[in-house]
């Protein structure tokens, strides 16, 4: 039935990878798709580090212009044990003009100038002449500034240290869990229990992300080569190569040879990008990991307890990658009947409507009804629907293992029986010289020659 299919995979594959721009795309998005995770990752790693942490100011001596109260204690700040913040020394002036001038004897001092205007009080940094201050670690220190306000202002009120440091004591509390409560184990200190929490919010995320990914690639690759594939079908029908053809090759092993040698290609770009993505992920959680190892970013956590959850085993992910590929090769196998029922290139462009067709409906039950949490089993087994839902499902650990290998074994048989009567199509239609024979008018006349 497959006899000399190499011979017609092999002609039809070299077609297909051989054009400049081929390799060129290939390369460039496998490129574009390793940097935009490592990027993005490394970012979100940094932002995270810096966020909310402040950087130490590098003043040694700060003289203070208080108008409200020249002999506030400032001292106490140091109190309040924020790192690179509890050795400073503050020193009461009378006015700016005297502060500058006792500052700028000395490199690491500034002015700071505190007044009172109605019912707030004014904060302004002063850099004195010959300071080695840059203006970004004073810049630092007003942050300081910004993040304790409330505390500076009743210092500028008259509040002594004693008082204040009574005011300033920490309230220390934590979180528990219901189980962590009894066992006296809080979750800053429960790692599991802070991972359970991160993975259960982001799991329906993520597996949506899965489903929406996996219709996306099989939309749009039978998009792409589905015509490919039809018009290669057709090739030789306008050609007197077409009756030797037969003789040579059975039916069945050019449509598939045809249909497998343009799939191949699309499918070798595919794996690359997919290995370019993954290795770029991996690599991203690494340098992420480098940058900020305390970062809990929710993405990096989740693929970390992957394991745990029996998300990606080696069981599922083989299951998902064969369903993934025969159901490419079912929509592709209803590409190749219409273009076995096809005279010539135009009729096949014509005919492309009734796979566009079958595509559609799918992509569409899949995304109104495939996308909750429990989707309806058939959808996991009927091939069409099948070919969208069930890699995901099965890799996310949403589908059991048995209905996962039903749905693989009846694509697998679907996908063989139309890659058969496409072939009987493109014998049958071969000498066929009337007028442009439907899908409907071709199954009559297969019907009526058995």
């Amino acid at each position: 039935m497959f006899k000399n299919f190499d011979k017609v995979f092999k002609f039809t594959f070299k077609n297909q990878v051989s054009p400049k721009s081929y390799k060129t795309l290939t390369t460039v998005v496998a490129i574009i798709l390793f940097a935009l995770p490592v990027i993005i990752l490394a970012l979100m790693a940094s932002s995270k580090k810096n966020n909310g942490e402040l950087l130490p100011s590098g003043i040694k001596k700060m003289y203070v212009v208080n108008e409200a109260k020249s002999d506030a204690d400032f001292n106490a700040l140091n109190a309040l044990n924020v790192a690179g913040y509890t050795d400073i020394q503050y020193v009461p002036a009378a006015s700016v003009s005297e502060a500058l001038i006792s500052a700028g004897k000395e490199s690491t001092s500034a002015v700071w100038e505190l007044k009172k205007e109605g019912n707030e009080t004014s904060s302004t940094v002063i850099i004195p002449k010959g300071s080695s201050l840059t203006k970004k670690e004073v810049g630092n220190f007003s942050s300081f500034i910004k993040k304790n306000q409330s505390v500076i202002a009743v210092i500028a009120n008259g509040v002594s240290f004693e008082a204040l440091a009574s005011i300033s004591t920490p309230v220390v509390g934590d979180i528990y869990t219901a189980d962590g409560f009894g066992k006296g184990i809080s979750l800053s200190e429960d790692k599991e229990a802070v991972e359970e929490q991160i993975t259960s919010s982001v799991r329906p995320i993520f597996n949506l992300f899965l489903v929406l990914a996996t219709i996306m690639i099989v939309y749009f690759i039978v998009i792409f080569y589905g015509n490919s594939i039809m018009q290669n079908i057709v090739l030789e029908k306008s050609s007197k190569l077409m009756d030797t053809m037969l003789i040579s090759v059975k039916p069945a092993a050019m449509i598939a040879g045809k249909m497998l040698g343009v799939l191949c290609a699309a499918l070798i770009q595919f794996f690359l990008w997919i290995i370019a993505l993954v290795g770029g992920f991996v690599s991203a959680i690494a340098i992420a990991d480098k940058i900020n190892p305390n970062a809990n970013i929710a993405f990096i956590t989740y693929v970390k307890n992957f394991d745990t959850m029996g998300i990606f085993t080696p069981v599922s992910v083989t299951i998902g990658i064969l369903v993934l590929l025969f159901g490419i090769l079912l929509y592709s196998a209803i590409s190749a009947i219409c273009g076995s029922i096809s005279s010539s290139r135009e009729e096949a462009a014509a005919n492309q409507g009734l796979f566009t067709v079958i595509l559609l409906i799918s992509f569409y039950i899949v995304l109104f009804g495939g996308l909750k949490e429990n989707a309806a089993t058939w959808m996991y087994i009927f091939p069409t629907t099948s070919a969208m839902l069930l890699p995901a499902g099965v890799c996310a650990g949403s589908v059991s293992l048995v209905t996962a290998i039903i749905g693989l074994a009846v694509m697998v048989v679907s996908t063989v029986v139309l890659i058969i009567l496409a072939g009987k199509f493109y014998v049958m239609m071969s000498l066929y010289k009337g007028n442009k024979v439907s899908l409907t008018k071709a199954f009559k006349m297969l019907s009526s020659k058995q």
